[in-house]
């Protein structure tokens, strides 16, 4: 007789008698069961664990920005981004000697047309260390203080040669006042030429005129605290415009390159200087500043 299991009515059990027999239990009589079949079903594979990863918010693109309707003009005929060569550097608030520099260095051959910025007043000058000197006085884009009555003094520094008489007279924008030269302390062999450009900020066409680009004024300090409010809301934020430098101000004086970009029609795209003395002294604009709105070498378009 054939080893065997016996589970009576109603019971519920199991026990194995060797590898190859198994009984189950059932609601009715006796039953014998073959040992090559699986009793309880098998455990089921869980899945394993799930890694979660932090969601970083997706910043939207920006959409390409440029002046609406812009009536200034870019200040040269080429660009070759920014003197810095064995003479200093020529940035915004680039370290000096006597502290801070005030304005820009923009890098071109002697000779290269200056060219008037906006529609306004002009007079030369010669200014010890500036050389011989132009000065600009108009109003503000509307969008940038013009509205408020604000106005810009616009100092041209170390000019070759000059167009512009020494008495007030009507310029327009895009119009020639000039050629960059190497006068005043540019003169020396470690300074490659360019245009000294600075920008101050007043509250009137007269306080403009008679700004002396020297020293301090605290007479200008309302007048530029609300182009530089402005200028943020309408240029700075919507293009994601910035500098790499500590400020685009210095009390009343303003970044010109921010300034332009801000208000003028498209600029020459940057170009690299024939000369090999001008290369070497080259600076790209994206080395000092940055944009999502536009590229900053070309300039809004």
């Amino acid at each position: 007789m054939q080893p065997a299991t016996t589970l009576k009515r109603g019971a519920c059990a199991l026990v194995a008698l060797a590898a190859t027999f198994a009984v189950a239990c059932s609601g009715g009589d006796a039953v014998r069961v073959s040992g090559d079949v699986d009793l309880l079903p098998p455990m089921p594979t869980l899945p394993a664990a799930v890694e979660l990863k932090k969601v970083v918010p997706v910043e939207p693109p920006t959409p390409p920005w440029a002046p609406k309707s812009p009536e200034w003009s870019y200040v040269l005929g080429v660009d070759h981004g920014i003197r810095t060569d064995d003479g200093g550097k020529g940035a915004f608030l680039a370290p000096r000697a006597h502290g801070k520099h005030n304005g820009i260095d923009f890098l071109a051959p002697v000779g290269t047309p200056l060219l008037s910025a906006c529609n306004g007043k002009a007079k030369s000058d010669k200014r010890g260390g500036y050389g011989t000197v132009v000065q600009i006085v108009c109003k503000l884009p509307d969008a940038l203080g013009g509205g408020d009555g604000l106005y810009a003094s616009l100092f041209y520094a170390h000019l070759h040669k000059t167009n512009v008489p020494t008495a007030w007279t009507a310029v327009k924008a895009g119009a020639k006042i000039g050629t960059v030269g190497k006068t005043g302390n540019a003169s020396g062999p470690k300074i490659k030429p360019h245009l000294h450009l600075e920008v101050i900020i007043r509250e009137s066409e007269e306080a403009a005129r008679e700004e002396r680009h020297s020293g301090l004024d605290a007479d200008a300090k309302d007048a530029a605290d609300r182009f530089f409010e402005l200028i943020e809301d309408e240029c700075l934020k919507p293009a994601k415009f910035q500098t790499q430098a500590p400020n685009i101000r210095r009390e009343r004086r303003a970044d010109p390159f921010i300034l332009l970009m801000c208000a003028a029609k498209p600029k020459p795209d940057l170009t690299t200087p024939e000369a090999n003395e001008l290369r070497a002294a080259q600076a790209k604009w994206s080395a000092h500043y940055s944009a999502k709105g536009f590229d900053v070498d070309r300039g809004p378009r």
